[in-house]
């Protein structure tokens, strides 16, 4: 791309292949000189610098680097299709996460960035794409020689009156924004929610590290950084365009395990899907103040999850938006998996009515599988009721529950695992194909047991019982953190109140049991994500002798990541 025909302004030629405004005064913005270097040393010496790349993913220490490294970054926008054709502009790069998605989907990308060195990092990222050029300016400062058919301002808006003057710098923004765009542009803009739901838990505002700071109007920090609710983001962007829809990435856009539309976040049933995706508090480890999970629930049952969103991202267009477009009501995308795992997973509306959901590998052909384990595309309906995961959660919740009362509704999935199952030599076995057929999966319709989402098969028999202890050890995983729960399920030792539990619906563990259910977790992890396999043996067995120390311990390096993160930040040059 010859840069000069859509920049009249002066550009000097920079390393990394960046170019360079003239006497522009390079932005402070930072994560820390120690950051960006191990993030220039990690990009220096990488082979595959992709959107979704498992390389780059492996190298992750801290949050910084997560921000800069994770796939999880460029699922904010895997979800739509777009016009490769079209011209794009991306204000305020970063190190080039966004950018690295934005060149392998269309064919002219301006990348701009303030800071110097993290426009050298995006330059890193892209060196590969000719279709990307990276300058270093301020977006505000430059006069463009051609409008642009879409601008993708992820996570800068908020960032307006720290370089824009005047009484609402925020509004000047998206006034240049609008200028700046052909008749029949689209602006993409992805921000924090100012009233988001895990800022009333607790969790401190992303860009300050406070709590309660934006919620209170930001006060204590004016002139710096400011979000704002559905609103009055809204608003603002109606102003300029008149089509504007909205859509939501839970726990946030920032490292988006799914994006979910207006209509299907509104239409009562995704209550389900919201409240496994957890939020972080990025200052550090925190606890929420109340229950995540079941307030996630009455939320969704008052149509309230899209004011209470923790992230927004929103399309915005002068006329009818053409060539962006989001092709199914919901999207999510797997986690901490080796390519050959990866899978993406849409939530559809049939034409002849009714929902469904369709999972599909995206890791490639050039990936193997495991000869232990197969991961098949699955296509269910959508089950409009909740799973027995969230049925057993929600009721641990009340502290004077017994273990039979919480885990009554198991009762019907584990008829459905004996009649599945066969005797052999005195033990029960199921078929390696219902390795995933544990709670989360699980759901009763007209009284029956139904199972989704089998994706994964072992290939070979699995004994009943450790599917049992597979079911129950996720849920303790799932609740071991928030809200106090039943003081029936306060059991230190795992194994015990594994063990306890299962007699609730009549199966009785032995000892082998759990030597094969470990066998079985540590080869699963090994296969799926490439987690030390001795490792993984070793924080079974501790989780098995006693939960409270292996989830201090957790914590405690959780603690310690954070901590170190933070006082980079807060000692960046």
């Amino acid at each position: 791309m010859d840069i000069q025909s859509v920049i009249g302004d002066e550009l000097e030629k920079d390393i990394a292949s960046v170019w360079r405004l003239k006497n522009h005064s390079d932005f402070a913005y930072s994560d820390g000189l120690d950051s960006e270097k191990y993030l220039r040393t990690v990009l220096e010496s990488a082979n595959d610098l992709s959107s979704r790349s498992y390389e780059l993913e492996a190298c992750i220490k801290d949050w910084p680097s997560e921000y800069h490294l994770t796939p999880k970054r460029s699922q904010l926008l895997s979800g739509f299709s777009f016009d490769r054709s079209l011209s794009v502009l991306e204000v305020g790069c970063g190190c080039g996460a966004i950018t690295r998605y934005l060149g392998e989907n269309f064919n002219q990308v301006v990348a701009l960035e303030g800071s110097i060195n993290r426009a050298r990092l995006a330059g890193e990222r892209t060196r590969d794409l000719a279709s990307v050029s990276i300058v270093c300016a301020p977006f505000h400062r430059i006069q463009f020689l051609k409008k642009f058919d879409v601008i993708f301002c992820i996570g800068v808006l908020e960032y307006s009156a720290s370089f824009i003057g005047g009484d609402d710098p925020y509004d000047a923004a998206l006034k240049m924004f609008s200028d700046m765009l052909t008749p029949s542009g689209v602006l993409v803009v992805a921000i924090e929610n100012q009233f988001g739901l895990k800022y009333f838990g607790g969790v401190r505002e992303d860009h300050l590290g406070t709590r309660f700071d934006g919620l209170e109007g930001y006060h204590r920090n004016p002139g710096k950084v400011r979000t704002f609710g559905k609103s009055e983001l809204e608003g603002r962007l109606r102003k300029y365009f008149p089509q504007v829809s909205f859509y939501y990435p839970f726990p946030d856009y920032k490292i988006p395990d799914c994006v979910i539309s207006s209509e299907f976040l509104m239409s009562g049933m995704a209550g389900e899907l919201v409240s496994k995706t957890g939020a972080r508090d990025y200052a550090g480890a925190t606890s929420f103040l109340w229950d995540e999970m079941s307030t996630v629930f009455e939320l969704d049952r008052n149509n309230m999850l899209d004011v209470l969103s923790n992230s927004f991202l929103a399309v915005a267009g002068c006329n009818i938006m053409k060539g962006v477009s989001f092709d199914q009501l919901a999207i999510m995308f797997s986690a901490g998996r080796k390519p050959a795992y990866a899978t993406q997973t849409r939530v559809l509306k049939r034409a002849t009515g009714g929902v469904h959901v369709e999972k599909r590998k995206i890791g490639g052909n050039f990936d193997k599988e495991s000869d232990l384990l197969h991961l098949s595309d699955t296509n269910d309906e959508w089950i409009f009721s909740r799973s027995v995961l969230t049925q057993v959660a929600l009721r641990s919740l009340n502290r004077h529950c017994s273990l039979a009362e919480i885990f009554e509704p198991c009762k019907k999935w584990i008829e459905f695992l004996f009649q599945a199952s066969e005797l052999i030599n005195g033990v029960s076995w199921i078929d390696g194909s219902h390795v995933d057929s544990i709670w989360g999966n699980v759901y009763t319709v007209d009284g029956e047991c139904k199972i989704i989402d089998r994706e994964w098969v072992w290939k070979g028999k699995i004994r009943t019982n450790v599917l049992v202890i597979r079911a129950i050890y996720d849920f303790l995983c799932r609740t071991e953190v928030g809200s106090p729960r039943a003081r029936s399920l306060s059991t230190q030792r795992g194994k015990t109140i594994i063990k306890d539990i299962a007699e609730t619906f009549g199966v009785h563990l032995e000892a082998d049991d759990f030597v094969e259910f470990i066998r079985l977790e540590s080869d699963i992890s090994l296969i799926v994500s490439g987690a030390s396999k001795s490792s993984q043996i070793f924080y079974l067995r501790w989780f098995l002798a006693h939960r409270p120390t292996r989830r201090i311990f957790r914590q405690i390096r959780t603690s310690t990541i954070d901590i170190v993160s933070q006082l980079r930040r807060r000692f960046r040059t």
